[in-house]
């Protein structure tokens, strides 16, 4: 068979997943119009074959029973529905929405948006759009689960959100902070061929993987074991070392930094010696580290979810760009530094918006800030249950299932119980959106067209691709774009949408960049489009946000979370800290009805042999794992994978709703036990502490 472009033709349909950000290459074979197979695509140059289990997968996804395929309303108590029609739903929804943003006006509207369409260009568009059209300030997404931090870091140092990432290709000493690439596939840097990537380096040098568990890559490359949460002592107390030791790039920082005495200053009782034992590092091996990275031809170092979501992870993330940018690795070969793929102007990357920036829509109720346009989490409930102007009386989730992915989840029905309106864009009948008053069917990624535009700028090797759909919409599902420009439009407010499909925008966009890229250029390279733009080629200045076009190393926030570090009361040295697990065959909880994934990957607490022991936690057995905000059941598994100390379970997991098989599968949701109330956020960023927090284990 020769491959198509016809969805649901008989063929080879060349596609790519959607699931995560390596954006891997896929083929998927259609027979008397449905897909009976999904493989890697060799001739994608981007990922080159490169594929995990969760992709092919997909083809399972779509053809799930327990899908929604048909516009569901509620006719009483949660979780019962009815089917109706796409004009009787739309229409519904349009008067109810109107009057309420015309009653009390669009802080009353809310909007929380998950993974699953943050991975597509016409779903990404239309939530913005959408938001943008509603006058929306209210949004919650997975950014203070994920991101917030590390924006927030960035924010403070370079004044822009864009991310800074690894040049894989030419860094030959890596250092890598709680992530876990064999697994992740890399994350806010897209390099489908990670793992290749990182046996290179080691080939020319050295891959080092701090982590409190030895992880998949741990396992493969060097691991240093840490603490939880010991990461914000063991980088001040490197940067300490290349202070003291004058192995920073004195030239570069004089040139193009401001702060860097005063950092070091405020860090200078954090010797190697000091952070030992809040880290659980000794101080021979910090030293070692602090040299080696400074004193590398080419290095850079690296962090992911396992540093941005403790109790100091804005300071832990800004001290991992500081190390950077001292040890003169910035926009350096081999370094840290912007990307430089679809983008034809810099003027995108300087500055950031009111709304966008810190603070820009704090919380009505604690004053937690909003960091890049998102709310914290943390004040999702108290925004819909405290009475008053601004109270949350109408939300739509879009991907989003906020019961199984926010601290407060479990407690959040209390609050959906008062809305006006509840609508919700998804594939199936969720723990959350069982609570709605309405649930819109969307496509899965095999029934769109699409194209990578939104992630060029995060490519370690910039890459184009446009790929139709594979099939055409099961039952009556729409794409999330078509949706909420009806909807829109029913209201009278589509001007932000215009006349144009998300294509029509993707074209604009790449017209006004890299001469001669353009969607019908991409289009002639069914498989993708390497983009051949030196990582390097532009003026790193350009793209600068401060006033001064300096690099601070010592914003005033920074300054206030050293201070706040440094008079912390001491950690209970005899408590379990707990860190979250994730698995190769998972993706948070959306994938958990697919029982080619679900069937081999039940969930245990990983504990070490000697925390096991002192508590009489048998290997297998069912334990309670409390803390100070809930409890939950899980299974054990004895592993020396953890350090002592250190207990690991998953996220997500737990399921009910409307997914059999992913309700009948074992697990607990880690949300009922996971600090929970706004004093608990990070107060620079408003993240989550989902990591490292006190748990203790008991034997039942």
């Amino acid at each position: 068979m020769g491959f198509t472009i016809v969805p649901g033709a008989d063929g080879e349909h060349i596609t790519y997943c959607r699931i995560c950000e390596a954006l891997c290459g896929m083929v998927a074979t259609v027979e008397q119009g449905r897909i009976t197979r999904i493989r890697s695509d060799k001739d994608n140059p981007h990922s080159r074959g490169h594929i995990c289990v969760k992709g092919p997968a997909l083809a399972e996804l779509a053809y799930d029973e327990d899908r929604i395929t048909r516009p569901m309303k509620r006719i009483g108590a949660a979780g019962e529905f009815t089917p109706v029609s796409w004009d009787e739903a739309l229409d519904d929804i349009a008067a109810r929405l109107s009057a309420i943003i015309n009653t009390h006006g669009a802080e009353a509207f809310a909007m929380n948006t998950g993974n699953p369409p943050s991975m597509g260009w016409p779903s990404a568009m239309g939530n913005a759009l959408f938001q943008q059209a509603m006058g929306c300030t209210r949004l919650y997404s997975p950014s203070s689960e994920d991101i917030s931090t590390p924006v927030l870091a960035t924010e403070l140092m370079f004044g822009t959100h864009a991310f800074v990432f690894p040049d894989l290709a030419a860094c030959d000493h890596l250092l890598i902070f709680g992530s876990n690439p064999l697994v992740s596939h890399g994350s806010l840097l897209i390099a489908p061929r990670f793992k290749a990537d990182m046996d290179a380096i080691a080939a020319r040098g050295r891959v080092i993987v701090i982590d409190p568990r030895r992880s998949e890559t741990a396992r493969k490359f060097e691991h240093v074991s840490i603490m939880p949460e010991g990461d914000v002592w063991l980088l001040a107390a490197m940067l300490s070392v290349i202070r003291a030791e004058g192995l920073d790039a004195a030239d570069f920082v004089a040139d193009q930094c401001s702060g860097w005495p005063e950092l070091t200053a405020a860090l200078a009782t954090i010797t190697p010696e000091q952070a030992a034992p809040l880290c659980g590092i000794d101080a021979s091996t910090i030293r070692s580290l602090a040299r080696d990275f400074a004193e590398a031809p080419r290095a850079a170092a690296m962090g992911r979810i396992g540093i941005c979501r403790g109790q100091y992870s804005t300071l832990t993330n800004f001290l991992l760009h500081a190390l950077n940018v001292v040890c003169g690795r910035f926009h350096a070969e081999g370094g840290i530094g912007w990307g430089h793929g679809g983008s034809a102007t810099d003027e995108p990357f300087r500055g950031i918006s009111p709304l966008a920036a810190r603070g820009g829509v704090p919380s009505r109720v604690s004053g937690i800030p909003s960091v890049w346009g998102a709310q914290s989490s943390l004040t999702f409930l108290e925004e819909m249950i405290t009475p008053g102007p601004g109270q949350i009386r109408a939300l739509l989730l879009s991907g989003a299932n906020p019961v199984m992915s926010m601290p407060n989840g479990p407690a959040l029905p209390q609050g959906f119980a008062l809305l006006d309106l509840m609508v919700s864009l998804d594939l199936y009948m969720n723990e959350s959106n069982a609570h709605a008053h309405y649930i819109l069917p969307v496509t899965t990624a095999l029934e769109r067209a699409d194209i990578n535009q939104f992630f060029m700028n995060h490519m370690v090797r910039p890459f184009a691709q446009h790929v139709a759909a594979v099939i055409p919409p099961l039952g009556d599902a729409r794409m999330e774009f078509d949706i909420l420009r009806d909807l829109a439009a029913r209201m009278g407010r589509d001007a932000p949408f215009g006349n144009m499909t998300p294509f029509d925008m993707a074209d604009a966009a790449l017209k006004a960049g890299v001469e001669g890229l353009s969607l019908e250029a991409i289009k002639a390279h069914p498989h993708g489009l390497m983009i051949e733009r030196g990582r390097w080629a532009f003026d790193w200045k350009t793209r600068m946000g401060h006033a001064d076009g300096r690099i601070r190393l010592y914003p005033a926030l920074i300054a206030e979370e050293i201070a706040r570090l440094l008079s912390a009361p001491p950690r209970n040295p005899d408590a379990l800290r707990l860190i979250n697990l994730r698995r190769l065959k998972s993706i948070n909880s959306w994938m958990n009805n697919v029982d080619g994934l679900a069937r081999s990957n039940d969930p245990a607490l990983l504990i070490h042999p000697h925390d096991a022991a002192a508590r009489g936690v048998q290997d297998g057995a069912t334990a309670s794992l409390r803390s100070a905000w809930g409890e939950i059941e899980v299974q054990a598994r004895i592993t020396d994978e953890v350090r002592p100390g250190c207990v690991a379970y998953p996220h997500g997991r737990g399921n009910e709703g409307g997914w059999t098989r992913a309700a009948a599968r074992p697990g607990a949701n880690l949300n009922r036990i996971t600090p929970n109330t706004p004093d608990m956020a990070e107060p620079a960023s408003g993240m989550s502490w989902l990591e490292g927090f006190d748990v203790e284990v008991v034997a039942l």
